[in-house]
């Protein structure tokens, strides 16, 4: 009698583990997957990029494969003297389309306000004008860090315009470093 009832509870409980893997087959079988298959995306050219200004090699000027970044020598200054470049490089619009594009300050590093007076970055129009505001960090005073979005229409190519002024103190040796950015809408 004892074996019977062993063997009831054995069957009752293959029966349930029977029954429970059953739901939980049932159930799993009830989800589906969906999917998306996105597109293929490819990186283009740039279609406001930097050229050469008649600048850019006096700057030891440096512009990428792709036109996007373009990287400066040291430039030597001395005590009291201002360097202008009107033609640190170019900025030319090919989209086909009037772009907004703002330039901006995003990094200054190094002994900047005991040695220099200002520097002042400028976008200028093929006729001489500069659009926006000229970006001007000086050493004392308010600065201006960028020069708001400006409409660039198709087919231009406007000139980033570079001063330089060093204090009469400046300290030979002391340096810094400037990194602006160009954002494209």
């Amino acid at each position: 009698m004892k074996e019977n009832r062993k063997a009831t509870k054995m069957l009752k409980v293959m029966f349930l583990l029977a029954t429970s893997m059953l739901i939980g087959y049932v159930s799993a079988s009830a989800y589906s997957e969906l999917f998306i298959y996105g597109p293929t995306i490819n990186i283009g050219l740039a279609s406001v990029y930097f050229t050469e200004g008649s600048d850019t090699s006096t700057l030891s000027g440096e512009i990428s494969s792709t036109n996007t970044t373009v990287n400066f020598g040291a430039i030597s200054i001395e005590p009291g003297q201002t360097l202008t470049y009107n033609e640190a490089v170019n900025i030319t619009n090919q989209a086909g389309t009037t772009k907004m594009i703002n330039l901006s300050l995003y990094e200054l590093t190094g002994q900047f306000s005991a040695n220099f007076e200002y520097i002042e970055v400028s976008v200028v129009a093929a006729n001489g004008t500069t659009v926006g505001n000229a970006i001007n960090i000086t050493s004392s005073g308010s600065n201006v860090t960028s020069t708001g979005l400006i409409s660039m229409p198709d087919g231009v190519e406007w000139a980033i315009k570079l001063v330089i002024k060093a204090k009469v103190t400046a300290t030979p040796g002391a340096s810094v470093s400037i990194k602006l950015k160009v954002r494209v809408e």
